[in-house]
């Protein structure tokens, strides 16, 4: 299989899309996207450490100092970028625009890209087409422009692919990463946008289909709605999906547990999770957790605990 390094610039796309999603991801140790093998994850703090969210990094959870494209990379400026090969590697790079992602075995790494349509013709910021399989994004920045209304992801999955999002710092966007399965972990979702009356506000969102593990992130949703990292079952039902060891705060509820009406779920996980009060006093504007069935098979929330005092939930 050929390997392509991406290192200039595209014309600008336009992106018409729809929310069909149907993934399937894993909830196994992470691995270099360079030999496949398992790397540890940082060591997370438990509840006698208190405060976690004013620095989220004392705690081991990622903030701004361990996300983002790593001390020294230098970046040259580009256009939008296409992935069309097999393989590709995409690195290196400062894109304004965005980067459409078609093939498979494609690798996003060390690159900060801005786009949406603050920058122009960019609708998105990465988004992963149908047919695509095997993404990873690693140690980069997705962003909208501060302070521009947008309604879009920075991660849009449409496909049936399983994405690997990894240390990456996304900000500015509605929805940090909307997929169907796959794994989020080890990055810092913040500082989100909108535009009102129109936009639901997401840390992490599933449409349907399940197998998403979201795992030592940290997710700040200073909204009132709709939540840190949503189940839905807007295409299809929920079910082994895990929810672990995060930091999380604000939206409506902090967690939405699948329900819905395309069946009953089964193996849904919240598990030691640390909620932070910074925003709202129940975590969320309206709680903790919305649409989860404990009485159905392997659907469970435990271990999640207060920011700000270490007490159970």
């Amino acid at each position: 299989m050929s390997r392509r390094r991406t290192t200039f610039a595209l014309g600008g796309l336009a992106v018409a899309v729809a929310l069909a999603l149907s993934v399937r991801g894993g909830d196994g140790p992470p691995t270099s996207a360079a030999t496949g093998t398992p790397v540890a994850g940082p060591t997370i703090a438990g509840p006698t450490e208190v405060g976690c969210v004013a620095r989220p990094s004392r705690c081991g959870y990622p903030d701004e100092t361990t996300t983002g494209v790593r001390d020294g990379v230098t970046l040259t400026p580009s256009g939008s970028v296409m992935a069309d090969e097999d393989g590709q590697v995409i690195e290196g790079l400062d894109i304004t625009g965005e980067i459409s992602v078609s093939a498979s075995d494609v690798t996003i790494r060390d690159v900060r890209v801005t786009g949406g349509r603050g920058v122009g013709a960019a609708d998105w910021v990465v988004v992963m087409r149908p047919g695509a399989e095997r993404l990873v994004i690693e140690d980069s920045e997705l962003r909208t422009p501060q302070g521009t209304e947008q309604d879009l992801a920075c991660v849009l999955n449409i496909g049936d692919g399983e994405p690997v999002v990894r240390r990456v710092d996304m900000h500015g966007c509605t929805i940090g990463v909307a997929t169907g399965g796959g794994v989020v972990e080890d990055s810092y979702i913040h500082d989100p946008s909108m535009v009102p009356d129109l936009s639901h506000v997401n840390g992490v969102a599933s449409m349907g289909g399940g197998g998403l593990t979201v795992r030592r992130n940290t997710i700040l949703n200073s909204y009132s709605q709709t939540s840190a990292v949503a189940l839905y079952q807007d295409f299809g039902t929920q079910s082994d999906d895990l929810v672990q060891h995060n930091l999380l705060a604000g939206g409506g509820y902090i967690f939405y547990g699948g329900d819905g009406r395309f069946g009953p779920t089964s193996k849904i996980r919240f598990l030691d999770n640390r909620i932070s009060r910074v925003y709202y006093p129940k975590g969320g504007s309206l709680g903790v957790i919305a649409h989860l069935d404990l009485d159905l098979p392997g659907n469970e929330s435990s271990g999640n605990f207060w920011d700000d005092t270490g007490e159970a939930l």
